[in-house]
Parts: structure tokens; C-alpha cells; sequence
């Protein structure tokens, strides 16, 4: 027999650290390296029944249950259903043989590279040669990658299982015979409905129009094309060729097989799709708001960008909203900021610095902007980095002393940290939120929506999700919470209980599964 000189326990020791690390917060991961850990050391016997401790205490966490109910939501995530009858089994989608994209910025290079993986032939197009090259340049080399992996694997090209071609263009006209096309601009109306115009007098009558705004009206994109029954919302999550979550987005006049054929595409790309209705920012980005003012409010009263992150990082999400905003570029929620008169020169004179149109508002992160702290790409944002470009977040003294002028200004009393409160404040602000959305009838079921944050927001799987942590916490004690929080700040309507919420609460806050009984009587946007 090879004999291995090896520590055991300082080699599990080093496992138990990463899985830390990596797991956030997540028992099995643990408890699994313990299980070998007792088969390297103990007789079978002891290692059988130190296994079985390990089982009973895990089930004991409620985690297991939390991702067996992920599980499960993902798989019937897929099965969508129209208030008008057709269902994802009894409408057939059209065959995706060849597909454009249009914009080669950060989105649209992951969306061509993963179609190119899936096999499906696409062209990609720029408005000029500069940003053309630059975009060819990188899907070339994201290409490249995926090459290498299907080699490892064994796939070989010649089996006709590698990479769909890719072709770079200038030319709208050579767009005129694909079936499908994805738009992947600048978030901006205007320039999305001169695109979709266009496309509307060049491709041909069946081809099909999706749009990956990530919060834009779908059918006032769709109210200047020759087909609003086509067009539909494809909303991929950056990066677009690793993230695994699809929001596919309805329209008021898009056909069920328009539906079918998004839904279908999000499957042969490796991705989770979920049918949602329109509204502004969709289901998880719409979600997202309450809880980022949250985080803000929180650094108004007394508590730091590291200590925020750091209660929600404990929790197990991937990344705090801090160090998320430093990542996104805090200069994108500024512009649309300004766009929405909030921030910059649209807001009235003599509108005071916290307050828009009668609510609570924080300005920090716009005071943040104005000094040229965009975050990550600027090397300066809620955390310094070692350079602009920089991935290493370190809190920031400047920021320290930045928060205490503001708030001494502004005469805000400093409260004392509480974990627990971090929690409460931004979690319930989400969590209400998504009642709200199933109110509107945008998401047709709470799942739906565990697992867009699941899958699209670092939302820790072993907690089931917003909605399913909800309910493990108790559907009254989330009302009693909010509706504690909104009478002492009437200001803040985003804490105001929903009606859903109140409604799940008097009803003694049935189990997750029987929610949609409730849902039954409210009005579907789907």
C-alpha cells in the first residue's frame, strides 16, 4: 500500500477554515469535513455513529429544510402559468437557431459568450469600431476560456459540441434573418426605443425583440415596434456568463409563446428563469431599494460602511451592500438619481438635504459622487482600494471623520452597534418589499422570488431566501418589527407594513406552501 505522510487534523483544520470562509454561516460544509475527519480517526463503529450526531444536529439547525425548499422552488420555478390559461406545458416555444446582441459593454459581452456556449450562432454589434474591437477583444478571450474548459472536460469542436460562432459587426442590416435578438445598452429609454424601432423595420415579421433593461417600462419599449406581441424583457445578472439567474419579463401585450421561447432560451443557457410582471426595477432590483436606504439610514445614525457589511456578511450573503455599491459603481444609482430630479441640479431650492417630497432621504452617497468616489473604478468609494480598479476593500478613515462632520452638522445622535438591529432593519425593509411585490401580482408566488435573491443577489441558500426567512422568523414578529419601526418614522413609507404581510399575520402566518391561497384574491400582472 502508498503510504502518505500527512497531519490529518492540520489538513482538516486548513479545510475547516476555507469552507468558513467560504460557506458563510453554512453548517454542512462543516459537519461534512468532521465526517471524514471521524472516518480518518475513529473505528467504524464510533465514525458511524459520530456521523449520525452530525446528521441529528444539522436537521436541528433548520438549514437542511431551507435548501430543500431552494431546491425544489428552483426546479417548478420553470412551470409558469398565465391567468389566461396556457402554462409552460401546453405552449410550445420557437427554436433558437441563430441570435444578436446589441451592445458589447460588460453585459453584452457575457449575454453573446453565453450563447456562444450554449452553441447558438450570434452576431454582435457596436455603434462604432472603437467600442467594437474593445468588445471583441474581451468576448474573444472569455471565449477563449470556456475553449480551454470544454478541452478539459473532453468536448471536442469536432463533435459539434464546442462554441457557437461569433460574428462582429457595424451593420444593423446583418441582423435582418436572426430569430432572436437581446438588446444590452446604456439603461436609457430613449436610446432603447431608437434601437427598437429600428430593429422593427429591418428583422424579419416572426423574429423576436428582448430587451435587458434592468427596471425599464418593458411595453413603452414595445409601444414603438410593429410587434409588442414579440418583445419581451430578458434581464441577466452581471457577470452575464456566470450568474445563473434570468428575469424574464412580461409585458401587457407579449404572446404566451414569446413567453415560452424566453423561458426556454434561459434553459438551454444554463441559467434559472422566472416569469415576472412589469414594474419599475422588476422583482429583485425593486426588492433591493428599501434595503440599500436602509443601510444608508443606518450610517446616518451611528454605524460604519465595515460594520453594516459586516452583520449582513455574518448572515452568509456573498457581500455586504457597501462593498456591493463600491462594486457596482456607486456613479450608476447617482446618475439615476439625477435623472429622477433626486439628486444634482433637478432638486426644487430650498429642498432640505434629507428630505424629498416630504420622506426621510439620505444624500450621502450622492456628497460621495460629487467628490469623485465611484468605488472600485475610481479606487475611492464606501472602502479605500490598493488602486483605482482595486478588488481589495479597506475601511476607510476618511469616511469616519466624513460621517462624524455629517452628522454633527445635521445634529444626529451616534447610536451604539447592534448586529441584531443591522439585520431587523435592512432584512425587514427587503422582506416587506417582497410582500409588496406579490401584492401587485408581479411574482406569482413567494418562491419565485427566494429564488431570483438566491440566485441573482448572494442571498445565503441555507436560509431558504427573503420570503422563506420570513416565515422561519415569524410573519408577526416581521410586522411587529416594521410597524414599530414606521411609527416612530412615519417618514419612511418603504417600512410601512404591507397589506399582504398584515393580512398572512392575522391569519396566524400560515406555512410558506399555502401562501398562494391568500394571493388568490389579488390582482396578477402576469
Amino acid at each position: 500500500a502508498v503510504q502518505y505522510n500527512i497531519n490529518v487534523d492540520a489538513f482538516l483544520d486548513t479545510a475547516l477554515e476555507k469552507a468558513k470562509r467560504q460557506f458563510r454561516g453554512a453548517q454542512a460544509p462543516l459537519a461534512c469535513i468532521e465526517a471524514v475527519r471521524a472516518s480518518a480517526q475513529l473505528p467504524y463503529q464510533r465514525g458511524i455513529e459520530k456521523e449520525r450526531q452530525l446528521f441529528a444536529s444539522l436537521w436541528a439547525t433548520g438549514q437542511p429544510q431551507a435548501q430543500q425548499y431552494a431546491f425544489f422552488s428552483e426546479r417548478n420555478v420553470g412551470k409558469w402559468t398565465l391567468p389566461s390559461g396556457e402554462r409552460w406545458d401546453n405552449v410550445r416555444p420557437c427554436q433558437i437557431r441563430t441570435a444578436a446582441v446589441i451592445g458589447l459593454g460588460t453585459m453584452g459581452r457575457g449575454i453573446v459568450t453565453s450563447l456562444s456556449k450554449s452553441n447558438i450562432p450570434v452576431i454582435a454589434l457596436e455603434q462604432d469600431t472603437k467600442q467594437l474591437d474593445s468588445g471583441k477583444k474581451a468576448v474573444n478571450s472569455l471565449l477563449e476560456r470556456e475553449a480551454e474548459k470544454l478541452k478539459k472536460q473532453g468536448n471536442s469542436f469536432a463533435e459539434g459540441n464546442g462554441l457557437g460562432s461569433v460574428h462582429f459587426t457595424l451593420n444593423f442590416e446583418d441582423l435582418k434573418n436572426v430569430d432572436l435578438v437581446i438588446e444590452a445598452v446604456y439603461e436609457n429609454m430613449n436610446l432603447k426605443k431608437d434601437i427598437f424601432r429600428k430593429l422593427s423595420s429591418i428583422m424579419k415579421p416572426d423574429a423576436f425583440l428582448c430587451t435587458n433593461t434592468s427596471g425599464l417600462n418593458i411595453d413603452e419599449i414595445a409601444s414603438v415596434t410593429n410587434r409588442p406581441q414579440l418583445v419581451i424583457g430578458t434581464h441577466f445578472f452581471s457577470p452575464a456568463n456566470i450568474m445563473r439567474l434570468l428575469e424574464v419579463v412580461r409585458g401587457r401585450h407579449t404572446s404566451p409563446t414569446t413567453i415560452a421561447t424566453a423561458m426556454s432560451l434561459g434553459k438551454m443557457l444554463g441559467k434559472v428563469a422566472v416569469l415576472v410582471g412589469n414594474c419599475p426595477l422588476f422583482v429583485g432590483n425593486r426588492m433591493l431599494g428599501p434595503y440599500l436606504e436602509q443601510a444608508n439610514y443606518l450610517l446616518e445614525e451611528g454605524y460604519y460602511p465595515e460594520e453594516v457589511d459586516q452583520a449582513l456578511e455574518e448572515f452568509g450573503f456573498a457581500m455586504g451592500p457597501f462593498r456591493m455599491m463600491d462594486l457596482a459603481g456607486l456613479d450608476v444609482g447617482w446618475r439615476s438619481r439625477m435623472e429622477k430630479g433626486l439628486a444634482g441640479s433637478g432638486v426644487p431650492p430650498g429642498t432640505p438635504a434629507r428630505q424629498r417630497e416630504g420622506n426621510r432621504y439620505c444624500p450621502l452617497a450622492d456628497m460621495l459622487c460629487e467628490l469623485g468616489r465611484f468605488g472600485q473604478k475610481s479606487g475611492k468609494g464606501w472602502y479605500q482600494y490598493e488602486k483605482p480598479g482595486g478588488r481589495h476593500a479597506h475601511p476607510d478613515p476618511w469616511v469616519r471623520d466624513f460621517l462624524a462632520k455629517y452628522r454633527k452638522t445635521y445634529n444626529i445622535k451616534q447610536q451604539a452597534v447592534h448586529p441584531e438591529q443591522i439585520l431587523q432593519r435592512c432584512l425587514y425593509a427587503l422582506i416587506n418589499e417582497g410582500f409588496r411585490v406579490l401584492e401587485d401580482g408581479i411574482a406569482s408566488g413567494p418562491e419565485d422570488i427566494d429564488v431570483i435573491y438566491n440566485n441573482g443577489y448572494g442571498w445565503p441558500k441555507h436560509r431558504g431566501g427573503p420570503m422563506y426567512y420570513a416565515s422561519a422568523v415569524g410573519l408577526h414578529e416581521v410586522l411587529m418589527v416594521l410597524e414599530g419601526y414606521h411609527k416612530a418614522n412615519p417618514d419612511v413609507p418603504s417600512m410601512k407594513p404591507s397589506f399582504l404581510l398584515k393580512k398572512l399575520a392575522a391569519v396566524g402566518g400560515p406555512p410558506i406552501k399555502e401562501w398562494r391561497t391568500q394571493l388568490g384574491k389579488l390582482p396578477n400582472k402576469l
